[in-house]
């Protein structure tokens, strides 16, 4: 006879907007660079929740595959019981493989992330206090798959695209071995070019965090994003 004991699963919730910015600059036909500055704020604005800051070099050699090193800091914010206790920073060095390719009316990416993180080590010397002292490390992988479709053509070659997205993060054991789930990223919105040169994304956000003591948290986030080419 066996007796199976589960753990309560604790579930948390929260509203967000998270506002990124992400120039881009083309060298030749192959290299270009990227920056992306994220902007998030959560609990109706009232609260930071994260600041990213995320430049990247790209190798792209044709049409289907693009190759890129990047950097992100990552300032984490306390505005919960469920949020980091303190706030915390986090940097981390990246490694992508991006794989495109299209149909009549569909384009789709696979996006392959490695990333090699430093966490910033929260210790607690007693009740109530936290503190931090030095970092930890880890692996993580990230898998996105993303597709876009023409919605609405309006003048000229403009026209308004569905864009949806599904990313899975998996923790990493030594190595590059699966660990543990992470987390779950599902986006839902619309693309809109307000000029050549120019681009604006907005839709909905959908986060589902597996964290420490078998908490489950999920955000729900209005996401807008701007992204320009400086050429």
């Amino acid at each position: 006879m066996f007796n199976l004991v589960c753990a309560q699963e604790t579930k948390n919730s929260h509203y967000s907007s998270w506002n990124s910015i992400v120039p881009k600059m083309t060298f030749n036909k192959s290299f270009y660079i990227k920056s992306e500055f994220h902007f998030r704020r959560t609990n109706f604005l009232k609260d930071w929740e994260q600041l990213m800051i995320r430049p990247s070099v790209h190798y792209k050699p044709d049409e289907i595959y693009d190759f890129s090193l990047g950097y992100s800091y990552i300032r984490n914010y306390s505005f919960s019981d469920f949020s980091t206790p303190i706030n915390a920073n986090e940097y981390n060095i990246w490694e992508e493989v991006q794989l495109s390719h299209a149909g009549k009316r569909l384009k789709f990416k696979h996006r392959f992330r490695l990333e090699e993180r430093f966490i910033d080590k929260i210790v607690q010397p007693s009740v109530g206090v936290y503190s931090i002292k030095g970092t930890s490390y880890n692996n993580r992988f990230r898998y996105r798959f993303t597709l876009t479709r023409p919605l609405i053509k309006l003048s000229g070659t403009k026209s308004i695209s569905l864009q949806i997205f599904d990313e899975l993060f998996i923790n990493l054991d030594k190595g590059i071995r699966p660990k543990s789930f992470n987390q779950n990223w599902f986006y839902l919105g619309l693309g809109y070019p307000i000029t050549s040169k120019i681009r604006m994304g907005m839709g909905y956000h959908n986060i589902g965090l597996k964290s420490g003591n078998n908490r489950l948290i999920t955000n729900h986030i209005l996401q807008t994003t701007v992204s320009c080419n400086l050429n």
